[in-house]
């Protein structure tokens, strides 16, 4: 069962506590799903249908309640619905003009929220109900969060928008074929709307699903940036590994000053380690920031050995140091670089 059917349910299961609001929400029914049709003679038949046999339960009991007559139930099979089951409530001939008027609904007049019937707070909501189960809906919130009333009459539908406002609650109209769609959307305003009309679980699994919702994406923000920064980690790695063949290639391994040459063959022979794990290898330990300096002065080094390459002529070899000869850098061999200092220091 959908969440919009098990909603239903829900708030045909809710028991208004006086004849007032059992009035305001049974006018709610009819002033959205229900239909006249005039026989020969003049004699009116009043016909209230519905796909959700909860809500066909719903209006027979209430005009049993509420009017004391005895209406009658009828299941029809549509087959413009795929073959599925329609359910009506009619009432015919005196009874039919006795429920409308109790309804505050005229035959001819335009269809819109009766006064009457809807002056205390408590029958406003009980209408706002009725209405709601004749022609609305609520999107799964797994997937979405969208509530809807689709109505026939437009004229009717802005006098809804204007009593959800009531309410500080705020519905837009559309356009959808030829009906008329008055819609919520956003998790907080659909919650408030289902806590109004009285469906407390639907209202609790919504917010269920808002919360898990969050914690996936949470989980997810989470993992993707776990992942990024290990991508990133991995390209520094392959990057300085590349940088120190470049220079043991060119320079051999004594020619390097010996604090970046202890974290060269740390890198070469673990270029799965993170930097703090690559600090704790020197002797004595480095920090973070120390070992990250060393293999970027490694880095400078081997760009600055491509670009004397690109620029120098082909039958000239490039200026630098002898195979074990040190390498002269401006940090004095960073030998006594302080940011190389040992860890925690």
């Amino acid at each position: 069962m959908s969440y919009s059917s098990l909603t239903k349910e829900e708030l045909c299961r809710f028991e208004p506590e006086s004849v007032c609001c059992r009035l305001a929400e049974l006018s709610g029914i009819v002033s959205a799903a229900g239909s006249v049709i005039l026989r020969g003679g003049g004699e009116r038949r009043l016909s209230i249908e519905t796909e959700n046999i909860a809500v066909a339960r719903r209006a027979f009991r209430l005009l049993q309640d509420v009017f004391e007559i005895q209406p009658e139930l009828v299941t029809l099979r549509r087959a413009r619905l795929g073959g599925r089951s329609t359910y009506r409530v009619e009432i015919v001939g005196g009874d039919a003009s006795f429920v409308l008027e109790g309804c505050g609904i005229g035959v001819l007049q335009r269809r819109g929220v009766p006064r009457d019937i809807t002056v205390r707070r408590c029958c406003r909501i009980s209408f706002l109900r009725g209405v709601f189960l004749a022609c609305g809906s609520v999107t799964d919130p797994e997937k979405e969060y969208h509530l809807e009333y689709v109505l026939g009459d437009e004229a009717f539908a802005l006098a809804l928008q204007k009593l959800i406002g009531r309410f500080s609650l705020h519905a837009h109209l559309a356009r959808r074929r030829q009906m008329t769609v008055l819609y919520l959307k956003g998790q907080s305003e659909i919650t408030d709307m289902l806590s109004l009309l009285g469906a407390q679980s639907a209202r609790f699994a919504m917010e269920d699903a808002y919360i898990r919702k969050g914690l996936r994406n949470h989980a997810n923000r989470a993992v993707n940036c776990d992942s990024a920064n290990v991508q990133r980690a991995v390209a520094a790695a392959s990057r300085q590994v590349e940088a120190i063949g470049r220079l043991v290639a060119a320079y051999g391994e004594q020619s390097l000053p010996p604090a970046l040459l202890e974290i060269a063959r740390l890198r070469l022979s673990h270029p799965e380690m993170s930097l703090e794990e690559l600090g704790r290898l020197c002797d004595p330990p480095v920090g973070k920031s120390g070992v990250n300096h060393r293999l970027r002065k490694l880095e400078q080094m081997a760009t600055q050995l491509d670009e004397q390459r690109q620029t120098a002529p082909k039958e000239e070899r490039v200026s630098g140091p002898g195979k074990g000869q040190p390498y002269g850098t401006d940090d004095q061999n960073l030998d006594s670089a302080r940011d190389d200092g040992p860890a925690g220091g």
